[in-house]
């Protein structure tokens, strides 16, 4: 495991292509995503040989419900008593009211349709919960990170920042592989505009020194620089019509409004 930042660390030890990070806030620990369903273990691990009490990770922000991020949310969980954080848009994939789909209108969405059928109802099943609280677009939690709504990928992914040290979880909504960033894989993004919208909105951050992706290295030195530079190629303003609001374009629903000084919502976690 691997300091990235100050109360930020890379848990880059328990194979596969997909990052897993671990957050510290008064004395508290939050884990960003999970992996595989086969990381679970190894997440927990990792924690113990850096020298932490996998007890005190009181949190799981899930970026999003894709098995490779969220596949060990139920080892963990059940392991350590932390409660599950997701987007209230995302939420409905835990519960198993919606189903994630490759991108049909990709050539080879079609083709892997029935392969990507088989592998999510046994190897990579998505596990099936009641996360324990549900936020939305610009909260700031109590760890210190604010909630970025970034769908595309899909519709409630979230961003995770701190204003105050500078640090960005995008998740998957841009990718570092080969030196290069880029946008996340057509094949399972089905709303490829509302990506650029959502890349748009990180490009107004501005103080964001240290960037950590889903798949590929953290960004540790001028981050915000390289996020804009590329988001400028990639997703450059719209030149006539102005678009609505993210949350308002057709195909992502509307997310409710965050809740100001009053509880967060808490549901018991409960299995399928």
């Amino acid at each position: 495991m691997k300091e990235i930042a100050e109360n930020v660390w890379h848990i880059d030890d328990i194979g596969g292509a997909v990052n897993v990070y671990l957050w510290r806030w008064n004395g508290n620990l939050a884990l960003i995503d999970t992996g595989l369903p086969w990381h679970g273990k190894r997440v927990l691990e990792a924690v113990r040989r850096a020298g932490f009490d996998p007890a005190n990770i009181k949190e799981i922000l899930i970026t999003h419900a894709d098995v490779d991020h969220a596949g060990g949310v139920r080892v963990i969980q059940e392991a350590t008593g932390a409660r599950v954080v997701v987007h209230a848009i995302e939420a409905m994939f835990f519960k198993g009211k919606w189903r994630r789909w490759p991108n049909w209108r990709h050539p080879l969405g079609l083709l892997i349709m029935p392969f990507y059928f088989l592998l999510s109802q046994t190897a990579l099943r998505l596990p099936r919960l009641q996360p324990h609280m549900l936020v939305v677009d610009t909260e700031v939690l109590d760890n210190g990170l604010q909630v970025i709504h970034t769908p595309g990928h899909t519709p409630g992914h979230m961003s995770l920042y701190s204003k105050e040290t500078g640090v960005l979880f995008v998740g998957d909504v841009i990718s570092h592989r080969g030196g290069k960033l880029a946008l996340p894989p057509a094949v399972f993004t089905p709303q490829p505009e509302i990506v650029k919208d959502s890349l748009r909105k990180l490009a107004r951050l501005k103080n964001v020194q240290v960037a950590c992706f889903g798949h590929g290295p953290v960004l540790a030195e001028n981050a915000g620089e390289q996020l804009r530079a590329f988001i400028a190629r990639v997703a450059p303003p719209p030149k006539r019509t102005r678009r609505p609001k993210v949350e308002t374009r057709p195909g992502i629903p509307r997310q409710p409004k965050a809740q100001v000084d009053s509880p967060k919502i808490d549901i018991e976690l409960k299995s399928k």
